[in-house]
């Protein structure tokens, strides 16, 4: 059972060590620099280290595609491991906008046989997963508003160089990389869709040092977005990456019974008219000291799964965020960028 991943940056830091950890391994991996690439495969042990992302995909050794790469490579990435008859597991955000998200799902429904998910890997956390069992059965009664929050100083330096994330044509910024996860977590737990949105994107630091020059930071890295669910719940979303402080990223879901919050890798339950009590279900996997990030974490989770699936478990991967919920997911990102191009003005979302 094998992995190949494109990409050599969350793909070699997370996926390398949490797929091998749980029983896979990793037969090649592609990455844009040769030398970078080169050093990573020997350091590794990975037998395949290459410039060329094709070798990955048509390796033959390989079974599942790993896509790790910037959004605007994604939709050919996809379609050619499809093509190829390779299980795919797409980063997220799905691609640049919902028009290419949907070309992916169209391919990976021709393709019924074949694993084909977004990487959500919350959906795999036992936080995540105790939080939706208990709003299914009612614990928090029926659902009012929803508050996401997530503050961090990762880009708050105006001298950290410029990269992809800086660009907006390569689908960088803070709204595709965390919002997507924000808005895929709220429709996972409330079994919910969107149906409106209003929102502002920002960005604070308008240029980066790249070499020796300044170039122009055209992705956000701030914002503000609103969502009105077909249930009737608000939701209320804010995400910054130029805080100067890292915090816990939040989610709390107020219900007319009680309430629920996620914070960091911690669940919290109050019931109505008491105080918020931690309800964290105990690791019951191994999990590597240095994964300290919820997302990190999941991977754990997520890369147990995918063991289990390819072992004859089908089963093991229904709660995968599919090229459906990808498209969806996109759908309102895109939303959110038209709303805030308008002045924050109300999104409907067919």
């Amino acid at each position: 059972m094998s992995i190949g991943i494109i990409g050599t940056g969350w793909g070699v830091r997370v996926q390398v060590p949490a797929f091998r950890l749980a029983g896979l391994e990793i037969s090649a991996i592609a990455g844009r620099q040769e030398e970078k690439t080169a050093k990573i495969g020997t350091e590794l042990g990975i037998p395949v280290a290459t410039t060329d992302w094709r070798e990955v995909v048509a390796h033959p050794d390989v079974q599942v595609v790993s896509i790790t790469t910037p959004p605007n490579l994604h939709l050919e990435m996809v379609l050619a491991a499809l093509d190829a008859g390779k299980h795919v597991i797409c980063e997220k955000p799905t691609a640049m906008n919902a028009a290419e998200a949907k070309q992916m799902w169209d391919a990976a429904q021709n393709h019924p046989d074949l694993l084909t998910i977004i990487d959500h890997e919350l959906r795999f956390s036992p936080v995540l997963q105790l939080g939706r069992r208990m709003m299914t059965e009612g614990r928090i009664g029926a659902v009012r508003h929803i508050l996401s929050h997530t503050v961090s100083g990762t880009r708050a330096d105006p001298n950290r160089a410029w990269n992809w994330w800086s660009d907006a044509a390569q689908g960088g910024g803070l709204w595709g990389a965390i919002g997507s996860h924000q808005i895929d977590t709220i429709r996972y737990l409330t079994g919910a869709e969107v149906t409106s949105v209003n929102g502002v994107l920002n960005t604070f630091i308008q240029q980066r040092p790249d070499g020796e020059t300044l170039r122009p930071v055209t992705a956000d890295d701030y914002y503000s977005v609103r969502l009105r669910l077909d249930d009737g719940v608000f939701v209320n979303m804010e995400g910054s990456a130029v805080g100067h402080l890292d915090e816990p990223n939040i989610l709390t879901v107020y219900g007319t019974e009680g309430t629920l919050r996620l914070s960091s890798h911690r669940l919290y339950h109050a019931v109505k008219g008491g105080s918020l009590v931690d309800i964290t279900p105990y690791a019951d996997i191994e999990i590597p000291e240095k994964f300290a990030s919820p997302f990190q974490q999941a991977t754990m989770y997520l890369a147990h799964a995918i063991k289990a699936y390819l072992s004859g478990n089908r089963e093991a991967m229904a709660d995968a965020a599919t090229f459906e919920d990808g498209w969806r997911v996109q759908a309102v990102l895109d939303a959110a960028r038209v709303s805030s191009a308008r002045g924050g003005v109300g999104v409907e979302i067919g």
